[in-house]
């Protein structure tokens, strides 16, 4: 009896051990693939698609670098800035003033932002021959247009489409 119970225990827990070991593997790979499938469906960067001779990557990847390096130190100060308007919104008895100021140094910052992309698509296309520039601008147009949701992706989309919206 007592030798039973102990190959009953032993086949338990191998049986336990390969159940583990297989849950495991099954979420190891599942998670392996869906970061395959991430980078699969990543978004190129727009120039990657416009067949560029490597003196013009030459050119671009220090423009890009820079730009990325703003948007990056930018995009901080605005996130800082709001987090600061959540902070004043949040306060029992909320000074307008103050709320309006605040306001004003984020558009201040996304005004900057907005400039300073300009002047980077610019700079870039003065790399591009006719054909690439002409294809940049409409991959550009091509992304905007895709993009259905003009909303933040936590809220519900709208029950207008875009095209009627704009009627």
């Amino acid at each position: 009896m007592k030798r039973n119970i102990k190959t009953l225990a032993i086949i338990f827990s191998v049986v336990l051990n390969i159940v583990f070991t297989g849950a495991y593997l099954y979420h190891r790979l599942d998670t392996d693939l869906s970061i395959d499938h991430h980078f699969a469906n990543r978004r190129h960067l727009l120039y990657e698609e416009l067949n560029l001779s490597q003196e013009q990557l030459n050119k671009i990847e220090p423009i890009r670098d820079r730009f990325h390096a703003f948007l990056d130190l930018q995009g901080y100060a605005i996130q800082e800035k709001r987090l600061e308007l959540v902070d004043l919104l949040a306060r029992e008895n909320p000074d307008r003033k103050e709320i309006d100021d605040k306001q004003k140094k984020i558009r201040a910052l996304q005004g900057q932002m907005q400039a300073k992309v300009i002047d980077h698509l610019l700079e870039e296309s003065r790399i591009f021959t006719t054909e690439q520039r002409t294809k940049f601008f409409a991959l550009i147009k091509g992304r905007i247009e895709k993009n259905d949701n003009p909303r933040p992706r936590w809220m519900s989309h709208p029950e207008i489409k875009p095209s009627e919206g704009r009627r």
